[in-house]
């Protein structure tokens, strides 16, 4: 059974799922997680989702939060590399967010949030699991993901750090709330949905809220990735976890 196909079973989705995209990283590690369906709530909804656990947790954690697309197009995507973040000792969630507000092309600000909202209830019960410490949650998100990771950041007190990769002003209007975060903004050097001048730009906002901002460019066209650079992408992360959440800056192989 393919990757995808074990993934919409498990979260027992009903839309088409993109095929698996394989890590395949010159770095992976050999896997030390497992995973398992798992929910938690968040207002009236209740949040489905998967969690990874690390044979040997470090302490910190991280939320994996889909794009616009929802967790059917990402899950097969997240799936090695969240067993590799959890093979070095983080705890992950992926969540369906949508399960908070259903997704739609013309988001809201009540959309907006409502998965904010699911984004730091995940964290708050990510931070709960067995081995994991106390302020060492962050959130990663792409596209839309990606600006609600940020934009959580910013107003979630439990929440240490965020990632976001390919988000920007493009996805919507940016919150007023600030927080002095760590905040990695990833996007490629040409994008057709959410412009690097638009995550710039959100970065520039960002900063001038509290947050600790560095911005990266990818040395990719477009709004999706291929393997390798979803491997790069996935690399920055952990380098950047390492040093914010983990505790250490080499806590075991990079």
């Amino acid at each position: 059974m393919g990757r995808g196909r074990l993934l919409a079973i498990v979260l027992g989705l009903a839309w088409p799922v993109a095929p698996a995209v394989e890590a395949a990283c010159a770095d992976d590690v050999a896997h030390a997680a497992t995973r398992e369906q798992t929910s938690y709530s968040s207002g009236a909804a209740t949040v489905r989702g998967l969690i990874y656990r690390p044979a040997r947790p470090n302490g910190a954690g991280v939320v994996l939060l889909h794009g616009a697309r929802g967790l059917a197009a990402d899950a097969a995507t997240f799936d090695p590399h969240a067993i590799q973040l959890a093979s070095r000792g983080y705890h992950v969630l992926v969540p369906n967010y949508y399960d908070a507000a259903p997704g739609r092309e013309r988001r809201t600000g009540r959309d907006l949030r409502l998965w904010r909202g699911a984004a730091a209830d995940g964290a708050a019960f990510l931070a709960a699991q067995t081995g994991m410490e106390r302020d060492r949650v962050a959130l990663w998100g792409y596209s839309l993901g990606g600006f609600l990771s940020g934009e959580t950041a910013m107003e979630a007190d439990g929440v240490a750090a965020a990632v976001s990769v390919a988000g920007g002003l493009d996805v919507g209007e940016a919150g007023r709330g600030g927080r002095a975060a760590p905040v990695l903004l990833i996007h490629a050097r040409r994008d057709p949905v959410i412009s690097p001048a638009s995550t710039r730009r959100w970065g520039e906002g960002l900063r001038r809220r509290g947050a600790a901002v560095e911005v990266q460019a990818l040395d990719w066209d477009g709004h999706g990735f291929d393997g390798a650079t979803w491997c790069e992408v996935f690399g920055r992360t952990r380098t950047f976890l390492d040093r914010v959440v983990s505790g250490e800056a080499d806590h075991g192989p990079a």
